[in-house]
Formats: structure tokens, sequence, C-alpha cells
């Protein structure tokens, strides 16, 4: 399928914002850990990015409760993390990379579905921890 010339311009610009949301992270993220109990836009992150590379099946509704904890532990045991259900910099660091991959494989099988990855490396990447 050929990619419409918006569609590209939009997909490369996405992803230039999210290498540089990346490189550039959040002072305040990097410093602290989400685990139960924490809300707010850091948490609709988290369980978007679980959603986008988990499957995970969260409402993002910015609560860190007993699904979205779980879906932490899961992850972590899924990719050989310690799995305490709390997202510091090495699960947060994990997860941004896995976005990341996910977002690169769309683009380079031009598959313009999976812009929002793009879009929450773009937005997203700094609220979490790593």
């Amino acid at each position: 399928m050929r990619m419409h010339t918006w569609t590209r311009q939009t997909v490369l610009a996405l992803g230039a914002a999210a290498a540089l949301a990346l490189a550039a992270g959040s002072a305040h993220a990097a410093g602290s850990s989400l685990g139960t109990g924490s809300s707010g836009p850091a948490v609709v992150c988290l369980q978007r990015a679980l959603d986008d590379v988990d499957a995970a099946g969260l409402q993002a509704d910015g609560q860190f409760g007993t699904r979205t904890h779980n879906a932490v532990v899961n992850y972590q045991h899924e990719h050989g993390l310690s799995a305490d259900g709390t997202v510091g910099p090495i699960t947060g660091g994990s997860i941004k990379n896995a976005v990341s991959q996910a977002y690169y494989a769309a683009h380079r099988a031009n598959d313009p579905s999976q812009v929002e990855l793009g879009s929450w490396l773009a937005n997203c990447s700094g609220q979490l921890p790593g």
C-alpha cells in the first residue's frame, strides 16, 4: 500500500519528535517511580504503553490500581525484570524501549495505523522514569 505524502511527513515528524523526547527525557520522571496509589498523566501514559506493547486491556484512567499493578507485574515478568509492580528507571526504560521498537517496526513496514505510537513517544516518554 502506498503511503500518501502527508501521511509520510506526519509519521516522519512524529518520529523526529519521539527521538527528541527520548533524548530529552524528564527530570521529574527520572527521579521518581510509579506504583500503586500513583495517579495523573504519567499513569495514563503508562497504561497506554502497556496496552500498546503488551495488550494489557487497561482503561487509561490515570489511576495506578490493582489492574495496572498486575499489568506491570506481567510486563516485568515477561521481560525478565524484577516483578515488583513498581515502575522505576529500569521498568520505565524497558517500556519506553518497547514502544520505540514497535513504532520503528511499524514505520519500516509503512504501517500508518501505528502513528499513535509516535504520538506516545513524543508526548509520554518523558513521563516515565528511565
